[in-house]
């Protein structure tokens, strides 16, 4: 049996492969709110440089106005950093910051929203339509629990989207008009460390909120090498959005099992071996052959196919081998017998030395007998 869920729409992925490992309406549309953020920053971080001077716009200022917007006060005029605006975007979910980015990657936001719906196709989203960089409400504006996950996913592939989504604060520098810094605070209960919803692994995400859409909140969280990613739409409120999501994320993780295989893996159910699998292979355009696993018609992951080696081809190398080993043997029996005679050589050498010169000495001795006698002889006759 599944998780408990109790928003309207849910989703949750495993982010290596991209396979649905639950999902509660997960191709129906509903509003996203601010989690529509989370493609305004891949799109900034894909197309700006981070030290690059940001000045805002009265555009983008003005959706301060907007009732019950999230905003960081920025002014007209005033000048901060690409980076600094991905934390305000991120964690502060200034809808400000949103239109400005809109406008410095593609000149205004209309433009950036026909952008961020060609990224979305281009990621594999096929029910998400964006009119806008922030989430704010328009009927034309939707996406579903899936495709937030499927943008999730990509996001998550950017190093720089990564590091932003976990910082827990920031702050941003007094700036050309603002004397002040602005420290940030992330707004996600799961990520931040003195909430009671944190989560053991959290990687972060983004949360949002309208009346059209409710509470949304999309959260990425890594275990054992295995990266969740968990989508909840239309809750009632973020305290049940964040027991959803807990909810999803223990499932996964506490579920399914991971197992590597050549140049791939499967996330199975832990009580599933890999037997039960089936596949479909497929031709790959370097000549190897992908195995798709899945199992009760859900993928489960992939791998390359292992070449086996034929029989007759087997044998042969078999053979080859234990002939390549019986000839290094022979050399080495030969090598050992030549060392050993090069060491008897030296021995015998030694000996015959040693031989000849015993002999010296006692060649030596026997004449220094004979002298001494010689001398003792005359000695007598003298006498």
């Amino acid at each position: 049996a599944g998780p408990e869920v109790a928003c309207e729409t849910a989703v949750l992925m495993e982010a290596g492969n991209g396979n649905i490992l639950y999902s509660k309406g997960g191709n129906e549309l509903r509003y996203p709110a601010s989690i529509t953020k989370i493609m305004t920053a891949l799109l900034a971080i894909e197309n700006l440089q981070l030290d690059t001077q940001v000045t805002f716009s009265e555009n983008s200022v003005a959706s301060e106005q907007v009732a019950g917007s999230s905003t960081l006060h920025m002014q007209v005029g005033e000048v901060i950093t690409v980076e600094d605006c991905l934390y305000g975007l991120i964690i502060q979910s200034a809808n400000e910051i949103a239109i400005q980015l809109a406008e410095q990657v593609s000149g205004t936001e209309a433009a950036f929203a026909e952008l961020m719906n060609q990224r979305a196709l281009e990621i594999g989203c096929k029910n998400t339509h964006f009119v806008n960089a922030s989430g704010l409400p328009d009927e034309n504006h939707y996406t579903t629990a899936y495709d937030m996950a499927l943008i999730c996913r990509e996001a998550l592939k950017n190093q720089t989207f990564r590091t932003v989504i976990q910082t827990e604060n920031y702050v941003i520098p007094p700036t050309n008009i603002t004397a002040g810094a602005r420290e940030l605070h992330t707004h996600h209960p799961l990520l931040a460390s003195e909430s009671a919803e944190h989560y053991e692994g959290c990687l972060g995400g983004k949360s949002g909120s309208t009346e059209a859409a409710g509470k949304t909140l999309v959260t990425a969280a890594e275990r054992n090498g295995v990266t969740l990613i968990a989508v909840v739409m239309k809750g009632a409120d973020m305290g049940p959005n964040c027991q959803d999501t807990t909810n999803l994320l223990n499932y996964g993780f506490d579920k399914f099992k991971k197992t590597d295989l050549n140049q791939g893996f499967v996330y199975i159910p832990s009580n599933v071996k890999l037997e039960q699998l089936q596949y479909e292979e497929s031709v790959q355009q370097d000549g190897s052959i992908l195995q798709k696993y899945s199992y009760s018609g859900q993928p489960v992951g992939s791998a390359v196919k292992q070449e086996e080696i034929p029989q007759e081809e087997s044998k042969k190398k078999t053979s080859e081998e234990k002939e390549a080993a019986g000839t290094k043997n022979a050399d080495t029996q030969q090598q050992e017998k030549s060392k050993g005679d090069q060491s008897y050589s030296f021995m015998d050498a030694l000996l015959i030395l040693l031989a000849v010169l015993i002999a010296v000495l006692v060649i030596l001795i026997i004449l220094l007998v004979k002298k001494d006698r010689r001398k003792n002889k005359k000695r007598k006759k003298k006498r």
